[in-house]
């Protein structure tokens, strides 16, 4: 029992590691090229916040509870995390925003120029705050939508804040995916950004899976609705984890999207 009980304790210790991990290699990829092109700056931002409402879990007792590992180890990676997500936030606006690649990061603005909700040659056609309004209504709507999919012994809005994050992360990197099909080539270190993601809801998504098997007279009420989202989660991240997976075994020095038959 003790051993299945470590197992999970790890799976959930994984995950986290992977989320820290995911913004140590943006933070490579931009020492390293000096250049945030390529890089979503909606996703960067969305990510970064969700670490950061993460950390009221632990304040609201929401967060897994470890029975073999130190509960302190949990609270501090999660600190540490958010707190290295904010500084790559802070410091991708501070030093690389006039790299930034603005243009490419407009997942969302065809839906306001589609119906003419923006003045023709208007400079927020570019603005990635227009962007990101529309990200974070759809958030908001999926949101809701999850709380009545969702179940929970909490009030309204303790509930909705879990459905909130947990919309958060489904579509975070929706943005960065967007952006990578507009370039059709993407860099190691930043390939690495989804990958780590992709384990991220791996192992959450194994945790699931083995929760009865170790606790055998408990069954979360939420079990089956957080494997059916997690495995959303990786739908969604699937097919760059394919083109990933090609490239590693091609051996291609970058991350290539499509056809490369068809690439120059």
């Amino acid at each position: 029992m003790q051993l299945g009980e470590l197992w999970l304790d790890l799976l959930i210790h994984f995950s986290d590691l992977c989320i820290g991990g995911t913004f140590v290699v943006v933070f490579l990829r931009l020492r390293k090229s000096r250049s945030a092109a390529g890089l979503s700056l909606q996703t960067l931002a969305t990510v970064v916040g969700a670490r950061v409402l993460h950390l009221l879990s632990h304040y609201i007792g929401l967060h897994y509870r470890p029975n073999v590992l130190p509960w302190l180890l949990y609270p501090f990676i999660d600190v540490v995390s958010a707190c290295i997500g904010c500084a790559l936030l802070a410091s991708f606006c501070l030093y690389y925003y006039p790299s930034y690649e603005k243009d490419k990061d407009n997942f969302g603005i065809h839906i306001f120029e589609k119906f003419e909700l923006l003045p023709k040659n208007s400079p927020l056609k570019s603005s990635p705050m227009v962007a990101a309004s529309f990200l974070y209504a759809v958030v908001a709507v999926l949101a809701l939508m999850w709380y009545f999919v969702r179940r929970s012994q909490h009030g309204f809005w303790v509930s909705y804040f879990c459905c909130y994050y947990e919309a958060m992360g489904a579509v975070a990197l929706i943005p960065q995916l967007w952006m990578f099909h507009q370039d059709k080539r993407v860099s190691p270190l930043l390939s690495y950004f989804v990958v780590l993601t992709a384990l991220n809801r791996f192992f959450t998504l194994c945790f699931w899976i083995c929760y009865p098997h170790v606790f055998l007279w408990r069954y979360p009420d939420n079990r089956g609705v957080q494997m059916v989202s997690e495995t959303l989660n990786l739908l969604i991240l699937s097919d760059f984890l394919f083109y990933w997976a090609r490239s590693k075994i091609r051996g291609d020095a970058e991350v290539i999207i499509g056809d490369s038959s068809q690439m120059v």
